[in-house]
């Protein structure tokens, strides 16, 4: 299922994300403060084979932060770009960062899925340079966080792999979607039923792998719509999507923990019995 994806320009990541192509830091950082404008990394990540594909900004309530507020941007190999429909998911690097001081340059590993179009952004804990401070920053961190970051690329290649050959009974199914909302909503005040997570949207997500569950609950959470009822007020209503920039990846992270210790678990059990 081709999605058309394909490199943007410095001119078309303008347009999105204005705040990336800041030439200056927000008035009120330290002098210890070493700022380096978003966009001039923008080549460094070009010349090690990655391309951005996507970018957003965060809104902004108060308006002497715009321009420096956070941003991200997703960025794909070129081997994956020349080759767009050759796998069903592909390996890609997140990169976000602001200039208000409110995020340290931070590089994440995401798997992008073809064919719901939705990143599962990987918990970064393995990682050794994934966040970068701006005191004492240079471009060297960054190339090196590049490529402590794709060196785990065969590692998460093997889970999903193993993600895929795990399958969850129908009960673990509920278990596993009632973890998702006990991450993302107060249980206390707030009902879902986990077989809203739980819908097949997509011929794909049929078989009751691991990895196909997990999909299909994060799917339905960063994109919203499920239904819910508040226990207080006893009312009905849909949940809205995740579309903040700190809400979507912290979900992403914790939500990839939870599928780890499952397959951990299943996995276990199998070498035991």
């Amino acid at each position: 299922m081709s999605k058309n994806i394909r490199p943007l320009s410095n001119e078309e990541l303008l347009k999105v994300a204005p705040s990336i192509f800041s030439e200056n830091p927000i008035e009120t950082v330290s002098d210890k403060y070493a700022f380096v404008a978003t966009h001039k990394l923008l080549d460094t990540f070009r010349d090690a084979g990655y391309y951005p594909i996507m970018a957003s900004e965060s809104k902004v309530r108060d308006e002497d932060n715009q321009g420096y507020q956070k941003h991200i941007i997703q960025f794909r190999s070129l081997e994956n770009l020349l080759r767009p429909n050759a796998k069903a998911e592909y390996e890609d690097i997140v990169l976000t960062n602001s200039h208000n001081r409110t995020s340290s340059f931070i590089v994440d590993l995401a798997i992008f899925r073809l064919v719901c179009s939705n990143m599962l952004v990987i918990p970064s804990k393995s990682f050794v340079h994934t966040s970068i401070v701006h005191v004492g920053f240079n471009q060297d961190k960054v190339k090196n966080a590049i490529t402590e970051v794709t060196s785990y690329i065969p590692k998460i290649k093997e889970q999903v792999a193993n993600f895929k050959t795990i399958h969850l009974t129908p009960h673990e199914e509920q278990m596993l979607a009632n973890a998702a909302i006990d991450i993302r909503f107060d249980t206390n005040t707030h009902y879902i039923k986990a077989d809203e997570l739980l819908k097949i949207n997509h011929q794909e997500d049929e078989l009751p792998t691991l990895w196909n569950v997990y999909n299909r609950i994060q799917e339905a959470m960063i994109r919203g719509g499920v239904k819910m009822k508040n226990l207080v007020t006893n009312k009905t209503f849909t949940s809205k999507a995740i579309n903040g920039i700190d809400a979507t990846i912290k979900f992403n992270k914790e939500l990839f923990e939870v599928v780890e210790k499952v397959a951990l678990l299943k996995t276990d059990y199998k070498a035991v019995a």
